[in-house]
């Protein structure tokens, strides 16, 4: 039940309009609210790290969406660019707010705040919610430059709760059916998942019980299925209430235990080449593609590679666990001279692509947003917002 991982350009998928989008007419109406759920049923903003500040940063819930704007990030040519193509909304990568502000003067950030606000702009982020999807900014990377075959480079985990219960045969789809109401047997995209096994259990009503089956004080033996299904930890509340009133028995025999498993979401994309080539030969296409204006290369230039793993904006610190992967090469930014070091010293031939590659994902987000709903009126931008100007 797991989603393949093949070919990345092969696991795009078509979305379904949501429900919870209106029409009025012929118009096409949509809140910030209802784009953020639309958001969020995809690409989870819990999967955000938790220093990082992404969601709505500015704005109000009950507006009306007249058009998205995706950039990199938010500056005051794109906030301009927005008002031009009548978008209310502006999707960056970066967010803008990071920490707490003390005041906001109109100049420097504050002056990009102000300009939103005066233009009546809602400003998201998605920012490592987005660099944790299978189909984020490093997979929108790995696209560019042809890579196939890809999949999460460092997976995550995650904690999950496994439900073990045992329910008389004739309850047990009326049980299923309220467990898979309160979330139960969720995974990935697939509900209403549980293994069962049918057996016989047995027990004796001591004089005060209220049996549902059976009579005080003999034993009695009742045809019984033994169901299995998973939840998220945070249901278990709400599974337990849910037990106790669904389930015929006074006492009902279950287990819950805890348990680690793989999670969709992780950090970086593992990737294939048709076949071996140079790698000094390779980045000069790479840095074409990518359009940057600068590629640094930390290791042996004759070197022959196939698998490339990538970690877009910064991803240095992750270099042991990259390492770990046997990856030929590994390709991210902002590499410190002292880090380069200790990439050379670990053995791991490594590509600064620049913290600018990330730009990619302006495209590439917009065509996400629209796969998730072809009514939905999203523009990329056009504006460069790159710091830095290769002399």
């Amino acid at each position: 039940m797991r989603r393949l991982k093949t070919n990345h350009c092969s696991r795009r998928r078509k979305k379904k309009s949501k429900d919870s989008l209106n029409f009025t007419g012929r118009r096409f109406i949509l809140l910030i609210k209802e784009l953020l759920k639309l958001i969020d049923a995809e690409i989870p903003f819990k999967k955000a790290e938790s220093w990082d500040n992404v969601g709505l940063l500015i704005g109000d819930m009950s507006s009306e969406v007249t058009g998205i704007l995706t950039t990199l990030d938010c500056t005051l040519e794109v906030v301009q660019e927005a008002v031009d193509k009548n978008c209310n909304t502006i999707i960056a990568h970066h967010p803008l707010i990071f920490s707490g502000i003390k005041r906001i003067e109109n100049q420097g950030y504050g002056a990009v705040i102000h300009a939103l606000i005066k233009n009546d702009i809602q400003l998201i982020a998605m920012h490592t919610n987005l660099d944790a999807y299978d189909q984020g900014v490093s997979a929108m990377i790995a696209d560019k430059i042809g890579l196939t075959k890809q999949q999460i480079l460092l997976p995550a985990e995650r904690e999950m709760a496994k439900l073990q219960i045992f329910v008389p045969r004739e309850d047990v789809e009326s049980l299923k059916q309220a467990l898979a109401q309160v979330g139960v047997g969720q995974i990935g995209d697939y509900s209403d998942c549980f293994f069962q096994l049918e057996g016989q259990g047995q027990f004796r009503p001591n004089a005060s019980a209220s049996p549902y089956i059976g009579t005080s004080n003999q034993l009695e033996v009742v045809e019984e299925m033994k169901l299995e299904c998973v939840f998220d930890p945070h249901l278990q509340k709400k599974v337990e209430e849910t037990i106790h009133s669904a389930h015929p028995y006074e006492e009902p025999a279950y287990d819950i235990y805890r348990f680690h498993a793989t999670d969709q979401f992780g950090t970086g994309i593992r990737g294939e080449l048709a076949s071996s080539v140079s790698v000094k030969e390779w980045l000069t296409s790479v840095k074409e593609q990518l359009n940057i204006e600068t590629l640094r290369l930390i290791g042996d230039s004759s070197k022959m590679i196939r698998t490339v793993g990538i970690i877009s904006g910064a991803g240095v610190s992750y270099m042991k666990e990259v390492a770990a992967t046997g990856v030929d090469l590994f390709l991210t930014g902002d590499i410190k001279y002292h880090e380069a070091h200790d990439l050379l010293m670990a053995g791991l031939l490594t590509a600064d692509i620049e913290h600018y590659s990330e730009q990619v994902m302006i495209e590439g987000l917009k065509e996400l947003l629209q796969s998730f709903d072809s009514k939905l009126n999203v523009h990329a931008s056009e504006q460069s917002t790159n710091p830095f100007k290769a002399i």
